[in-house]
């Protein structure tokens, strides 16, 4: 049979279960939910068995003050306190009380009073273990934005919970006012050695000020005045001389240089010499009567050259004269340069003296003002160090922590949630959320069909039957005797009377896979078809797993003889049960190539000559997906029917051998469903009543 291939699972629904379809499928795989809620509640009812509820012991802690404590060993200056409590220090309260040393402590003391037994000699790897234990039950928080921390410790024992946490507060509070202490306690002593060392350098210092003022003696502040004074004659004196020395210096100079007369008699040393002039008074009377003569007579004259002569004779007696007089005023200026140079040279050294004594008494005041002010620096460090010392020493003896307890620690009247009795229902609710879950996962993932397996929507072929368990109290006859009512219709529906009576119905019973009821099928087909007085024969063509050997021929004379042509086909027909139908089967298994290529190149020929002689032939093909052989049975057929089954059958199983036929232009007339929901048959009769041949 030919047709067009649908797709399968073209318009296969998808899974959106309602309440009702819910409750249907936790119905039906109740025994997976029954399995699912049992396994899921043991196991929780043994993990709950296992649980030890929690005890949450509180305390409260306040922060009275906030002091920063450096660490130790390190000097710094006192910290100041304004009164408020930043979010910091809060937080480093809380690290310090999880921190190594106080849990150690803690935990030393828990020992020592046999609270925290490990009943062992403790090693660093269980003490490490311990405190792991300490600080992950240990909580602490800030109430609100107060200074004030409630600490909590969660144990299996309320009692156990309170000892624990009321040692490790009370020895947070140790630990934190031994280490501030011992922060002042280091300063103290540092300070203290600061000031003894303050006070050796002042000592120090006061003697060697005393030694310097016992080298340099008194100074007197009058003696520097007198001093400058002195200093300050000596440098005005000194410009006077240099004053005289530079003008004797050109005086000299110049009347050395002097070669005219007009210039030597310009000098007042030269001019006013007796002989200078004597002799100057002459000549400028000569020099008037020269003039005068000069007017009368002329040059020419005698009386005029006589005058002449007599005025060179005395200009040049003149000229000598004053020359002379300027080498004696040359030679005197000499001295008084001489004498200048030497008494400037003089003051000059004096003042350089007393310069000299000014500097040197300058630097020893100025060295007594340093000492001076050593001294006085070093009083103050002393003073100011012995003041931080007593400080220091008051804050020591009048020390107080800045953590108090301000709650001890209280014991926990009840357990902390979850409890046993919270757990328990927890786990029945999980168990039966579990349960549902698991039966939906089931159905979900389940590829095997069920009663509800809707063949002309999921592979657009029609439901020809639907057989309940064959081992039921009715076996499927009915549903059988539906089967076969169905194929004698469809073998009444040829073209002609005459041909129908002939020619035999071919109907091939195929599946995807062995174990889904195909051969029982066909064979209570066959009865049924039997036993309404047609002649029928039940071929089983699978030569690979031909079936158990009382259902063939003897002798050899099976259908692997008939196909291999041993053996005549009437021969190997044998009857069947109750002889309501025949059977041709083979009694031994044949190889895998030679049983395909027998029915592949025999078969057709087979079914040809037995069209003639029987009404209905039914063919128990291999199955489709293991061997090609089904796929000739059912190109051969009238009617091809597909069998699966309920609960074993699988969706993809299904879609490939339906594929596989279609792949050759074979499509499947009807699917038989085996397997399913009896349903109560129409007209029953009480067993007791019921005639024997109910079926024929």
């Amino acid at each position: 049979m030919t047709g067009t291939p649908n797709t399968p699972n073209q318009y296969a629904p998808r899974f959106d279960p309602s309440l009702g379809d819910l409750v249907a499928i936790m119905w039906q795989r109740r025994g997976v939910t029954l399995l699912a809620f049992v396994v899921i509640l043991l196991s929780g009812l043994i993990a709950v068995g296992q649980w030890q509820p929690e005890y949450r012991s509180v305390a409260e802690v306040g922060l009275t003050r906030p002091v920063e404590v450096p660490q130790p060993g390190a000097i710094q200056a006192q910290p100041s306190r304004t009164g408020q409590v930043t979010a910091q220090e809060i937080e480093t309260l809380i690290a310090e009380m999880k921190s190594q040393d106080v849990l150690s402590a803690a935990l030393a003391v828990l020992r020592g009073d046999d609270v925290w037994n490990a009943g062992q000699s403790p090693s660093k790897t269980s003490e490490t273990t311990m405190i792991d234990t300490l600080r992950a039950g240990l909580e602490a928080n800030r109430i609100g934005n107060a200074a004030v921390l409630e600490v909590s410790y969660h144990s299996i024992s309320p009692d156990l919970g309170q000892t624990v946490l009321q040692t490790i507060i009370e020895s947070h509070v140790w630990w934190r006012e031994g280490r501030q202490k011992q922060y002042l306690r280091h300063r103290a002593q540092e300070v203290e050695a600061q000031y003894r060392t303050a006070q050796a350098e002042l000592a120090k210092r006061e003697e060697t000020l005393t030694s310097w003022q016992r080298d340099a003696g008194v100074l007197d502040e009058q003696e520097s005045k007198m001093m400058l004074a002195r200093i300050y004659a000596l440098d005005e004196q000194a410009e006077e001389i240099g004053h005289e020395l530079i003008a004797a210096r050109v005086a000299r100079d110049h009347g050395a240089d002097l070669q005219k007369l007009s210039d030597l008699l310009a000098m007042p040393d030269v001019a006013g010499n007796p002989i200078v002039s004597q002799l100057a008074a002459r000549f400028d009377e000569l020099r008037s009567e020269y003039v005068t003569l000069d007017q009368r007579y002329g040059p020419k004259h005698p009386v005029m050259q006589s005058k002449s002569r007599e005025l060179d004779d005395l200009r040049s007696e003149l000229f000598t004269a004053a020359r002379s007089a300027a080498d004696r005023v040359v030679q005197q200026l000499d001295l008084k340069v001489a004498g200048a140079s030497g008494k400037l040279k003089l003051v000059t050294q004096q003042r350089d003296q007393w310069q000299g004594r000014m500097t040197d008494r300058h630097d020893r005041m100025q060295g007594q003002a340093a000492l001076l002010r050593a001294v006085e620096m070093a009083r103050a460090d002393v003073l100011e160090l012995g003041q931080k010392s007593q400080s220091l020493q008051r804050d020591l003896a009048a020390f107080r922590g800045d953590v108090e307890i301000l709650r001890p620690a209280t014991a926990a009247t009840t357990a902390e949630f979850p409890s046993k009795r919270d757990l328990v229902l927890m786990v029945v609710f999980i168990a039966m959320f579990g349960s549902v879950i698991a039966a939906l996962l089931r159905h979900y993932f389940d590829q095997t069909i069920d009663d509800g397996f809707d063949a002309e929507t999921t592979l657009g072929i029609h439901l020809f039957a639907r057989i309940p368990d064959m081992e039921g109290p009715d076996g499927g006859h009915e549903a059988i005797g539906h089967l076969a009512v169905l194929m004698r219709i469809l073998h009444q529906e040829k073209a002609t009377p005459a041909e129908h009576a002939k020619t035999a119905q071919l109907i091939a019973m195929g599946s995807a896979v062995t174990g889904e009821g195909k051969s029982h099928i066909a064979r209570s087909l066959a009865d049924v078809l039997g036993g309404f007085g047609a002649r029928v024969l039940l071929i089983n063509a699978d030569l690979h797993d031909p079936g158990p050997l009382e259902t063939v021929g003897d002798g050899g004379r099976d259908l692997t003889a008939v196909l291999s042509g041993d053996c005549m086909l009437e021969d190997a027909i044998i009857s069947g049960q109750d002889g309501r139908y025949d059977q041709l089967g083979a009694a031994f298994a044949v190889p895998g190539n030679m049983a395909s290529r027998l029915i592949e190149t025999r078969f057709p020929d087979v079914i040809a000559n037995l069209r003639q002689t029987y009404d209905h032939i039914i063919i128990d093909t291999p199955p489709i997906l293991s061997v090609a052989d089904a796929i000739v049975a059912f190109r051969q057929a009238d009617v091809g029917l597909f069998a699966v089954r309920c609960g074993y059958s699988k969706r993809r199983d299904i879609a490939d051998a339906i594929n596989q036929l279609r792949a050759v232009g074979v499509r499947p007339n009807g699917v038989v469903m085996n397997g399913v929901r009896p349903r109560a048959a129409y007209g029953a009769v009480p067993s007791s009543i019921a005639p024997a041949e109910r079926m024929s």
